[in-house]
């Protein structure tokens, strides 16, 4: 009952956050023809030094984000409660080609979890290495896309409600997302993505819904 109520809200919740992802790739370039036309102007489009979400959808969570070093590096952190846990979450990423607004970039990241289940408490860890591409235009929407592999851990493999989890599993760590400028600094959020790594007793993987308000400064 319990997997079918996660997959059932994930299918939900993944079809609206699907939808506003789409909404964003069609209305970003509409905004920014001249932007595109002019490759001085893509240059110069404004990219903020300070990130803050507040969202919703698979649980509830804020994430924050901070770039350095004329935007060449991002860090990232947040903090989602989700199927009955906490998950934390940090990230750093790389420039590698491009600009700030339009670039290729290498992330490195680690992942915390804490599920507190019928029989016992899961405590497990991730490192993900992989590569993520982040398109911003001139009016202040953004798509953005990662990929790459995870390593999952925990001390030992657990078993509960007849499911189990193995000590050590790996996976391909995905997520496609976007926001809409409603303002300048102000806009609607929303990411998809999945983990499939061994992280949730009865799902295995960790599904990522996520919609919501970011501010930028």
């Amino acid at each position: 009952m319990l997997c079918c109520r996660h997959v059932k809200a994930f299918s939900s919740a993944s079809s609206v956050a699907a939808a506003l992802t789409a909404a964003l790739l069609v209305a970003g370039p509409a905004a920014s023809v001249g932007a595109q036309a002019d490759p001085v102007a893509v240059a110069a489009i404004p990219v903020p030094a300070t990130e803050l979400r507040l969202i919703g959808g698979t649980g509830i969570g804020a994430e924050g984000a901070q770039s350095l070093f004329a935007h060449r590096l991002r860090l990232e952190a947040s903090v989602h409660g989700a199927f009955s846990g906490v998950f934390g979450e940090g990230a750093a990423l790389v420039r590698l080609l491009g600009s700030p607004a339009n670039g290729l970039w290498l992330r490195g990241g680690y992942l915390y979890q804490r599920i507190a289940l019928d029989c016992l408490v899961d405590r497990a860890s991730a490192w993900d290495v992989g590569l993520g591409y982040r398109k911003r235009w001139a009016g202040g929407s953004l798509f953005a896309a990662e990929t790459g592999v995870e390593a999952v851990s925990r001390p030992s493999a657990i078993a509960c409600n007849d499911s189990a989890l193995r000590a050590h599993s790996d996976g391909i760590r995905f997520s496609l997302g976007g926001q809409y400028a409603l303002t300048p600094g102000l806009g609607l959020y929303g990411r998809v993505g999945a983990r499939t790594g061994q992280h949730v007793l009865e799902l295995g993987l960790l599904p990522e819904v996520w919609l919501g308000v970011a501010f930028e400064i």
